[in-house]
């Protein structure tokens, strides 16, 4: 049996309209041809599904036990072809993204709200890794995108690299509020709150207090950007960290400052080499991409 969807709209026509002529209106077709159509569905079924006398046409039994199946059929062509246009249009699918914490917490949380309220149908999995762990699961196609911290060596993957300048950030009712930008001189009698030793900023954060012979006292550590931040919220001293999470408009008693001499925190997008990305993908990644470069410049300090 090759039944044809033309065969169950047609059937299904009739019995929603109740007669031959109306359901021909209804598709657009002549009245010979629903009744050519009906005529090959009872053969192809081996059992008549309506009555047919002169002045009389009406439902058999049997006609009734299959007109609910006919529905959902057609419905679940339509939602085939719904389905197969959202994916064509990007606006439905799952996103898996992978992001170190200064990502996830400072940039993340904006673009992933902007982004589903426009593609409500698109999943997003957000997990929050480390960079190597990151590049492991992009690399074996089990994260669709990743953010991480640069350099990227893997052949496995193709990346595009952000440079992201760091601020000093500090309670607000702290004399370095009176500072246009924060000197390494200026660092000297606060308590700094580092990420961790190994962490590029924290790197160049002693390497240039050192060239100035600037003594600091980093005894916190607080790992991930967003945590600093509520460390000096609470007081706890102030910190070194990228502008994603520095500047944040939080209303948290923190305020920033530029730092010079200048600190960039480097930064790559990453998917597998050779990847055919879905549409979900490719958007998302586009806004990633442009959120970054806007984040590049510092905001006008006068605007904050």
């Amino acid at each position: 049996m090759h039944l044809k969807l033309r065969h169950l709209e047609v059937f299904h026509a009739v019995m929603e309209e109740g007669s031959v002529s109306k359901a021909a209106d209804r598709l657009h077709l002549t009245q010979p041809a629903i009744s050519i159509a009906l005529s090959r569905l009872e053969d192809m079924l081996g059992f008549p599904l309506f009555h047919r006398s002169k002045g009389h046409f009406a439902p058999r039994p049997e006609a009734y036990l299959l007109h609910m199946d006919a529905e959902l059929s057609i419905l679940a062509v339509e939602q085939f072809s719904n389905r197969a246009r959202q994916i064509k249009q990007g606006g439905t699918g799952l996103l898996r993204v992978g992001a170190i914490g200064a990502a996830a917490f400072g940039l993340m949380p904006k673009l992933v709200s902007r982004y589903t309220a426009d593609n409500p149908l698109v999943e997003i999995d957000l997990r929050v890794r480390s960079s190597q762990q990151i590049s492991y699961l992009v690399g074996n196609g089990q994260y669709d995108i990743g953010l991480i911290e640069a350099p990227v060596a893997a052949p496995s993957l193709e990346s595009e690299a952000f440079s992201l300048p760091c601020v000093c950030i500090f309670p607000s009712d702290s004399g370095l509020s009176e500072k246009k930008v924060i000197a390494p001189r200026d660092l000297a009698e606060q308590r700094l709150i580092g990420i961790q030793d190994s962490n590029q900023v924290d790197r160049q954060v002693r390497a240039i207090c050192a060239t100035e012979g600037i003594e600091l006292r980093a005894s916190v550590h607080g790992f991930f950007f967003a945590v600093a931040r509520r460390m000096v919220a609470e007081g706890a001293g102030v910190a070194i960290v990228d502008a994603l999470n520095g500047c944040l408009p939080l209303n948290d008693g923190v305020s920033w400052r530029p730092f010079a001499p200048e600190i960039c925190y480097e930064t790559a997008l990453i998917v597998k080499a050779g990847a055919e990305l879905s549409l979900p993908a490719q958007a998302f990644i586009q806004m990633i991409r442009d959120a970054m470069q806007e984040r590049a410049i510092l905001p006008n300090l006068a605007a904050v």
